[in-house]
């Protein structure tokens, strides 16, 4: 975390004023961690912006999938500037949902992670096809006055939608506490949270994508790759009986 105001670019300052339409005083910048771009929260007089420089070339991408979002009535944060490069977003005061599962064990946050990807799915499809997050990952929602919010949105994608919910619940599983009954409890009220809100029993078809994503995130986590496939060969025969 920095406290460096010179971390932002100018390209990023003026994308900062243009986004507020005004002159802004600066009291602080924390530079926040993300695997593949540059985000800055900025806290300002008007009010506290998240500030995103592309590395990926998606931000186009991103501004559109965040405004259609927006205007079907999803929490996610609201996009207020882009100029291809930059995007400014608002900033929502929250809990990361990778904290609220992870260590703090919130059956409403897994809850209300299940109803936002349903709603999701539901409010994005265009004709037959439905759009996905492509990184439905816990670190990617945000848990704030009992509702969740979606963020990070580069990756999206028309897919399966099951295939959000399986790389959903292959996080919750494979980030530790790895496994634990508690982490299986949490994962199927999650995906038993998404069937209601979208009207299906997805219980057992999630099963498969769930133990594809465990493989897939083995390959990048070598230090524990042999616990997440075997859990993964383990899930293909079905799910584990709990207390």
């Amino acid at each position: 975390m920095l406290d460096d105001l010179t971390t932002l670019d100018p390209l990023a300052w003026d994308a900062l004023k243009k986004a507020l339409n005004q002159r802004v005083v600066v009291g602080r910048i924390r530079l926040l961690p993300s695997r593949r771009n540059r985000v800055w929260v900025v806290e300002t007089d008007v009010r506290p912006i998240v500030v995103k420089r592309f590395l990926s070339g998606r931000c186009g991408h991103e501004f559109e999938t965040l405004l259609q979002a927006k205007l079907a009535g999803l929490d996610v944060p609201y996009p207020l500037w882009s100029d291809g490069t930059h995007l400014v977003t608002e900033y929502i005061v929250g809990e990361s949902c990778e904290l609220m599962v992870n260590h703090m064990f919130s059956s409403a946050a897994a809850e209300a992670m299940g109803t936002w990807l349903a709603r999701f799915h539901a409010r994005l499809g265009e004709g037959n096809m439905v759009k996905i997050m492509a990184d439905a990952v816990l670190s990617n929602f945000l848990f704030a006055q009992d509702r969740v919010y979606g963020v990070d949105f580069e990756d999206s994608r028309m897919g399966d939608p099951l295939d959000d919910v399986g790389q959903l619940a292959a996080n919750m599983l494979g980030s530790e506490p790895f496994f634990t009954p508690v982490k299986f409890d949490l994962c199927l009220q999650m995906i038993r949270s998404y069937g209601r809100a979208s009207g299906m029993d997805v219980v057992e078809k999630a099963r498969p994508h769930v133990a594809r994503h465990l493989k897939l995130d083995a390959r990048n986590k070598p230090l524990f790759r042999r616990t997440l496939v075997s859990a993964a060969k383990s899930l293909e025969r079905g799910w584990p009986k709990l207390a």
